[in-house]
């Protein structure tokens, strides 16, 4: 959409616009238009939508030249040297343009779009001028669909509010005239802007169905499936150049897309072919100033910068293209920078607000952040991604904050008193551990909020709803956790990927910010491993299969890209385990200080290849010895093993005896052994499923997927009453698996049985870790600490069971009333007054109760316990 060109003496016109919009003017029947474009214009725009703006431009000239005025013929002409980036040229023939059809505004504010693409300010506001005058003059009742486009257009130039456009006059000329291409995109442009991105792909899905697939429509699809689907946008754009192979809106969007993925190579190769139809397109050369920047290539950056803003030097959309690419690799100061340059451009530019307020409020500087976006939410009520901040907003003011040494900790008040405590204890081990090993402390403080609901999550981590399967995300100082309570978690272990986030803030802070994705990762996943070997990413089947492929492991210059291929997440999921792998190949391979020294070395070498050259090997070395180790790996899992399955056609599938006779013949093979335990369990046959489970764990001690032989083990285990065994297998499993819930319910239950105090009460800190909003693992933990006389663990164990509405909360308070009976008979008398409260006939809670009133003891004064 057009910049806004603000100016006083256009209020009139303003008001004229705003006028219309408020009074409903707009609301009748309008004029349809004329949809049959002259032969002329008909060649002409033929010529410019195949992407030949040359032939377009030349055809036009010599139209117009030979005296036949057609307002399509000029702005094909205008619009075909616009995209060959020949904005002086497109400048004159706007002037040119505005007074020979002086009457017709749609040729006005195009005229304007091109003056100021020639940085023809003073012009600019002269034609607006002249659109002030027809304003005045206009019956609104007798608009077609064309002149509303130009007039929404007109009222955006002037400020006129986004979402009273859309509706009256872009979408209105959608009704008038549902063929007309450029009202479809103007209504999508802009809702894309405002980041309504679903309500764009409704419109532009609209438009493909009823005027076809241009290249412009796709190209705008694209861009609204762009922040969700990376994948369907792709093959969108490729749509886009069957029809327009020259289509330089397509080649800059994937661009954008490489620089995303840190394909900063393929990005260039993009731009190269985008110079070559325009020059001078100062999307491009913001882009390659971006490119230059984020690999520390300061002449390079500043000399794209000037070639951007060359044609008008005072465009904010260079230092906003700019600022937004640099700020999307985590380096928010660098990009807020080039944002605060683009708002001293031009102060009414809402998306550089936005941009700069979320940048500000990554960094951690709340305070200037909030007022960005709250100044844009004023001002725009329209802007998607600004209001969903005002309502995480109006929700953060409602958590509890919890401090401890650099660490802030935001949580709604209830979950910031039943887990607070283990999150700051997990924070300031991490901090102890990780910061010394990579040489990095922060010196800001980091925050770290829990969001229990996974949509607010969302929005303080992409800035729009959505983003389910992310369950943390770091920015520097600045991580947002999915509570273990949210739906977002899906289960993980959320002790872990604290853990991992804070190492991306010590990674991050190490290398200010220039550290590859896949390298940060690699080492938050390895860091995860260390911590715990049941947690973090870990060889499958799936995994060994795919390593042991010729072509099978991920190129390290394409494992970034793999890492965001959200539409792929066997492919998400397999980058990560290999860049931890890559890790564990370099420590192994180069010693423990190596890892330490790529990071400092990035600190002031953005350009990640050649850190790697002067601290280790080249790139090809590295992904060649690599390759070695990581075969070698996948071969050592499960050697003895037989890893055929059968086809998906293969009738094995449905047929237990064929399984059966398949097993006879191939006894070591994994998939028959799960699948005869899968049919055995199905039939409750106890006793026949323990060996075939047996011999799968012997086989594959680390399959914990689906159909592992520990689950079927411990199943028939539990049906046998097998008690002993049935523990034995779940702790085996346990081990493995963090996040196996109902098995550490289940061995909780069986190790309390069994009164094995010091395993309760690891067990119960393993749940605690994964879903510390159950009630199991608090009161097991409670319960082991007081028989193992850790007084204060219990008590807090206790505490927290309590706020989550226990089953018997007399047993509770009678258990607190013991703990604190030795050193402070008020807490004591008071929990077991609740205990009576709860249950009057608690014979012990009665004795106590005596004992407490005979013998009162003081806080902190010390007393021995109550005689029996």
């Amino acid at each position: 959409m057009p910049t806004s060109l603000s100016n006083r003496s256009l209020f009139t016109w303003q008001s004229v616009l705003i006028g219309c919009l408020s009074l409903g003017f707009l609301n009748g029947a309008a004029v349809a238009q004329d949809s049959e474009l002259s032969y002329y214009a008909q060649r002409t725009l033929r010529d410019y939508y195949t992407g030949s703006y040359a032939e377009a431009e030349e055809y036009a000239e010599r139209i117009l030249r030979g005296g036949i005025k057609d307002p399509n013929v000029a702005t094909a002409l205008l619009k075909a040297e616009l995209a060959q980036g020949k904005y002086q040229e497109a400048a004159k023939t706007a002037i040119a343009a505005a007074k020979t059809f002086e009457e017709y505004f749609p040729i006005q504010v195009l005229a304007i779009e091109a003056l100021l693409a020639g940085g023809k300010e003073t012009e600019a506001k002269a034609v607006l001028d002249e659109l002030n005058k027809l304003a005045k003059n206009a019956n609104p009742k007798a608009l077609n669909s064309i002149e509303l486009v130009a007039l929404g257009k007109a009222a955006l130039l002037l400020g006129g509010e986004p979402k009273m456009v859309l509706a009256q006059f872009f979408q209105k000329a959608r009704k008038v005239d549902p063929k007309n291409m450029g009202a479809h995109l103007a209504a999508a442009e802009l809702a894309i802007e405002k980041a309504d991105y679903a309500l764009a792909a409704k419109i532009l899905g609209e438009a493909r169905t009823k005027i076809g697939p241009f290249p412009d429509i796709l190209y705008q699809l694209a861009r609204a499936f762009s922040p969700s689907d990376r994948m369907k946008s792709e093959s969108l754009l490729e749509l886009a150049y069957e029809r327009n192979p020259r289509h330089v809106p397509s080649m800059l969007l994937q661009a954008e897309h490489l620089i995303d993925a840190e394909d900063y190579l393929g990005a260039q190769l993009k731009l190269e072919a985008a110079f070559e139809i325009n020059p001078n397109h100062p999307r491009a050369w913001a882009y390659r100033a971006a490119i230059a920047h984020i690999r520390d290539e300061a002449d390079s950056a500043k000399k794209a910068r000037d070639k951007a803003l060359e044609p008008w030097k005072k465009n904010p959309q260079v230092d906003f293209w700019i600022g937004t690419k640099v700020s999307q690799k985590r380096r928010f100061d660098e990009g807020s920078e080039y944002l605060r340059k683009a708002l001293a451009s031009d102060p009414t530019h809402q998306a550089a607000k936005t941009a700069l307020g979320q940048n500000l409020l990554r960094l951690g500087d709340e305070e200037e952040g909030w007022n960005f976006i709250k100044e844009v939410h004023e001002k725009d009520k329209y802007n998607v991604e600004t209001y969903n901040l005002m309502l995480l907003h109006d929700e953060l003011a409602k958590f509890e904050l919890l401090q401890v040494d650099n660490f802030a900790v935001r949580m709604t008040p209830e979950e910031a008193a039943i887990y607070g405590p283990l999150v700051l204890d997990l924070l300031t081990k991490a901090n102890k551990e990780l910061c010394p090993k990579y040489g990095y402390t922060p010196e800001k403080r980091v925050v770290v909020d829990f969001f229990p609901d996974q949509q607010d999550f969302a929005i303080r981590t992409l800035g729009f709803p959505g983003g389910l399967g992310i369950v943390g995300a770091c920015f520097g100082n600045v991580i947002a956790m999915n509570s273990p309570g949210s739906a977002g978690s899906m289960g993980t272990n959320w002790e872990s990927t604290l853990w991992h986030e804070f190492c991306h803030t010590v990674t991050l802070g190490a290398t200010r910010n220039r550290i590859p994705r896949w390298f940060t990762e690699g080492i938050s996943v390895y860091e995860e491993r260390l911590r715990d070997p049941a947690c973090g990413s870990k060889m499958t089947s799936e995994f060994r299969r795919r390593m042991l492929q010729p072509a099978g492991l991920i190129p390290i210059a394409q494992l970034s890209s793999a890492l965001t291929a959200f539409n792929e997440p066997g492919t998400i999921s397999f980058a990560y385990y290999q860049s931890s792998l890559l890790i564990e190949y370099i420590l192994e391979t180069y010693g423990e200080q190596s890892l330490r020294k790529i990071l400092d070395d990035l600190r002031d070498n953005a350009v990640a290849e050649k850190s790697f050259e002067r601290q280790l090997t080249t790139l090809d070395k590295l992904e060649s010895g690599f390759k070695k180790f990581a075969v070698a790996r996948a071969s050592k899992v499960a050697p003895l093993a037989d890893w055929e399955i059968p086809t998906e056609d293969s009738p094995l599938h449905r047929d237990p005896k064929g399984i059966a006779k398949y097993l006879e013949k191939h006894p070591n093979n994994i998939w028959a052994l799960a699948a005869t335990c899968s049919y055995l369990l199905s039939e409750r046959e106890w006793q026949k499923t323990i060996a075939p489970a047996r011999k799968l764990i012997e086989l594959y001690p680390e399959f914990i997927g689906g159909g592992n032989g520990y689950s079927a083990l411990a199943r028939a285990q539990r049906n046998l009453e097998d008690t002993e065994g049935e523990r034995q297998t779940l702790r085996e499993l346990t081990k493995r698996d963090s996040d196996a819930i109902d098995a550490l319910v289940r061995l909780i239950e069986l190790e309390l049985n069994a009164k094995d105090w010091a395993p309760v009460e690891e067990t119960s800190r393993r749940l605690l870790a994964l879903s510390p909003l159950l009630r199991t693992p608090h009161r097991a933990l409670g319960i082991a600490a007081q028989e193992q006389q850790k007084i204060p663990e219990a008590i807090a164990a206790f505490r927290s069971l309590l706020l989550l509405d226990p089953v018997n909360p007399a047993d509770v308070h009678f258990r607190l009333a013991q703990l604190h009976a030795n050193d402070d008979t008020k807490k004591a008398k008071r929990h077991v007054l609740l205990a009576l409260e709860e249950a009057p006939r608690f014979r012990a809670a009665h004795t106590l109760l005596l004992k407490l009133v005979g013998n009162p003891i003081e806080p902190g004064t010390p007393n021995p316990a109550p005689k029996e």
